[in-house]
């Protein structure tokens, strides 16, 4: 049984490795750790070192509250910031929070429950 060869394809090398020009195979790394960009310095950083805020349910004509996701995994468009306060005072001064959720929001009780969330920070502005 012969197998057919295409012509699209690059020929394998023995190992299956990616090479270096000395023939060593190189290794790669595997371990992809997902970044998102804080809404206040508008840095990006690994998941696990912001916080996700998402926007609650709200009736039509009631501007929807911007609240911590302890869990970050709750439904819906969610936006991410740095525990820290001047990163809350950033995103608030620039309008983050309305721009991820691309509307406006009610952010007046953000500061509390981010001190709920991470009680040994100061979360005053």
């Amino acid at each position: 049984m012969e197998t057919a060869i295409d012509p699209r394809r690059p020929p394998s090398r023995p190992g299956g490795g990616a090479r270096n020009g000395g023939g060593r195979v190189i290794a790669r790394s595997t371990a992809h750790r997902p970044e998102r960009t804080c809404v206040g310095c508008r840095q990006a950083a690994p998941r696990e070192q912001l916080v996700r805020l998402v926007r609650e349910p709200a009736p039509d004509g009631v501007v929807p509250r911007v609240r911590v996701d302890p869990t970050g995994s709750a439904p819906g468009r969610g936006a991410w910031l740095h525990p820290d306060a001047s990163c809350l005072d950033l995103a608030l001064r620039r309008g983050g929070p309305a721009r991820s959720f691309r509307g406006r929001v009610d952010t007046g009780l953000l500061a509390r429950d981010l001190e709920a969330f991470e009680p040994t920070r100061t979360w005053n502005r």
